[in-house]
């Protein structure tokens, strides 16, 4: 599974795939992490269609995924 060629909404679909049949711990700790990412979508600091590599470069840039998901 590279995340090179995969874009964002295929990326975060796959994680929403994987929370089926998890404990519930991982489960929530998934759909905080998928949440934090659609929050970056939503402020545009990131694209559903960008490249995984190129939204972790941008995300790193404003200082993490939850500083560009609440900031």
């Amino acid at each position: 599974m590279s995340t090179k060629t995969r874009n964002v909404r295929e990326y975060l679909g796959d994680l929403e795939r994987t929370k089926e049949g998890r404990d519930p711990q991982v489960k929530e700790g998934l759909e905080i992490y998928v949440d934090l990412w659609r929050k970056a979508i939503e402020k545009g600091i990131i694209g559903e269609e960008d490249r995984v590599d190129d939204a972790l470069a941008k995300l790193d840039s404003k200082g993490g995924l939850q500083k560009a998901a609440e900031g």
